[in-house]
């Protein structure tokens, strides 16, 4: 069992819960024993940022399944590759539900392909909404994930712009 999980520092953050991103999981015979690795890291929600062709082409319509017969909350939004949220309100309601869940000790995992851009932006934009700077979560995400993130400079001023929109979004 492989897991893939990258845990970011979020200690000063008041949560008990834990925040990861990943790459998304491997398909086929693999996909169960993946998604077990995730249960017994202690992961309670899977947040998915394929786009339904993505899903297709890697062979993943399995897994909101096998998440959910394991237990763990399976949530989408779909984001393009390399791209960003459709609507700040949309992602301000799931970032404030994640950061929620993860202060009352649930932990939770957001995916993409290769968990570098849209993933480091949804778990950027659910620091934000616990009161971190973009910067410094993204710097926290690099940190944890051990490349540069995210994968473009219009996802990195997407989440700027979010930090600046969402006492506007009670």
């Amino acid at each position: 069992m492989r897991g893939g999980l990258y845990w970011i520092e979020t200690q000063d953050l008041n949560w008990t819960g834990r925040l990861a991103i990943m790459a998304r999981p491997r398909a086929g015979d693999w996909l169960a024993d993946e998604i077990a690795s995730w249960q017994a890291a202690g992961v309670h929600e899977v947040v998915s940022l394929l786009e339904p062709a993505e899903v297709r082409e890697l062979d993943l319509a399995r897994e909101v399944t096998l998440c959910q017969d394991g237990g763990l909350v399976f949530t989408t939004l779909p984001i393009p590759d390399r791209g960003v949220p459709g609507s700040m309100r949309g992602m301000a309601a799931l970032a404030r539900r994640l950061a929620s869940n993860l202060g009352a000790g649930r932990s939770v995992a957001v995916h993409c392909r290769a968990g570098i851009g849209r993933s480091s932006l949804v778990g950027a934009c659910v620091m934000v909404c616990a009161g971190l700077e973009a910067p410094t979560a993204f710097d926290r995400i690099a940190q944890a994930r051990g490349v540069p993130v995210p994968d473009t400079e219009e996802q990195r001023a997407w989440v700027r712009s979010f930090a600046e929109a969402l006492p506007l979004m009670a």
